[in-house]
């Protein structure tokens, strides 16, 4: 299996339950931001979300899988808390976390199945490093993932593909990872910020296909944790509609509306997002703000839910379930 056998189970059958009751917008994945990181840019230790009120969000919401995310969640002040109330509720778990702070945080659980550390790693050393602005972070990181590995957890690692990443580095990088036995590895787009003209629009799509291209060639023989349906949009091969109203983003302000790239709003609840939010304003060709987006938040939500559907895809998305194994290496086997 790719994915956990229960993680799949539970969100088949909230998805089968959503759609046979008739509802056209629901979460599958809910994302909390208990540092406001994602709407500030970084953490502000003076507004952080509770654990009622992170819990709150998870019991409105009702989506199977939840992730904590935003800046680095394990320094929140209750993240250990946090992390033991929601898996209480049964839920399906990733912490996002740069990896270095794993090692002093190992004990704060027991390795639950349903539990993921998800350490963000965009290369080899120099990457990390630069991007922090700290030398030695790139290999805390990856003593955080040994130690998370040695006492038993789930442990994956998250990519940010842009138009000039290395994507010979981050094989390098998943040689290494794949000795410790790394479970799964996701890859994400990047998101340029900075408005760019009609040419730059169509050299930024052009660049970020042939990278994701160049992607599946190289890493298809890892456990790569992205929707081959989603996979084929990244490459250019097919269209997806957006779905972001699946993946929302709760934080200190509310819901991030219509998504915690835009942030055009703020809504009070889960169910005054989705009514309030005037969709059909947002998308590729119908908002600035959306021209260059590829991200998972949206698109990842579309390919899981069905959207544009192909014939053939649920039985290209089923065998790509049964074919993966979390941490084995597969050699031979393409993504097709």
């Amino acid at each position: 299996m790719r994915y956990p056998l229960g993680l799949v189970v539970d969100s088949a059958k909230h998805l089968i339950g959503r759609k046979l009751r008739g509802e056209r917008k629901f979460s599958l994945v809910l994302t909390l931001d208990p540092l406001g990181a994602f709407a500030n840019g970084a953490g502000n230790s003076n507004i952080t979300l509770s654990v009622p009120e992170c819990l709150a969000a998870v019991e409105e919401c009702g989506a199977p899988v939840v992730v904590i995310s935003g800046g680095e969640p394990l320094q929140h002040p209750e993240i250990a808390a946090l992390t033991r109330a929601v898996l209480k509720m049964r839920k399906h778990l990733f912490l996002c976390t740069d990896g270095t702070l794993i090692r002093r945080h190992l004990h704060m659980i027991p390795p639950y199945t349903n539990f993921f550390w998800n350490v963000k790693l965009d290369g080899t050393e120099e990457a990390p490093d630069q991007r922090s602005g700290r030398a030695g972070n790139f290999e805390a990181a990856l003593d955080g993932i040994k130690a998370a590995k040695n006492a038993g957890f789930f442990v994956v690692v998250t990519s940010t593909i842009c138009p000039k990443t290395d994507v010979q580095g981050l094989e390098l990088l998943y040689e290494r990872l794949h000795a410790m036995h790394l479970d799964g590895y996701m890859l994400l787009p990047h998101y340029p910020k900075e408005k760019l003209c009609r040419d730059g629009n169509a050299k930024f799509h052009e660049k970020m296909q042939e990278r994701f291209r160049e992607a599946s060639a190289r890493l298809s023989a890892y456990n790569l944790m992205v929707s081959p349906v989603y996979l084929e949009y990244l490459r250019g091969e097919r269209e997806l509609d957006c779905s972001v109203w699946a993946n929302p983003v709760f934080g200190p302000q509310g819901w991030s509306g219509p998504c915690y790239l835009q942030n055009a709003q703020y809504a009070t609840t889960y169910k005054a997002l989705l009514e309030e939010t005037v969709w059909e304003n947002y998308g590729r060709g119908l908002n600035p703000g959306c021209e260059n987006c590829l991200c998972a938040e949206g698109f990842e939500t579309a390919a899981v839910l069905g959207m544009n559907a192909k014939a053939g895809d649920w039985w290209k998305k089923l065998a790509w379930q049964f074919q993966g194994g979390l941490g084995e290496k597969r050699e031979g086997r393409g993504l097709g």
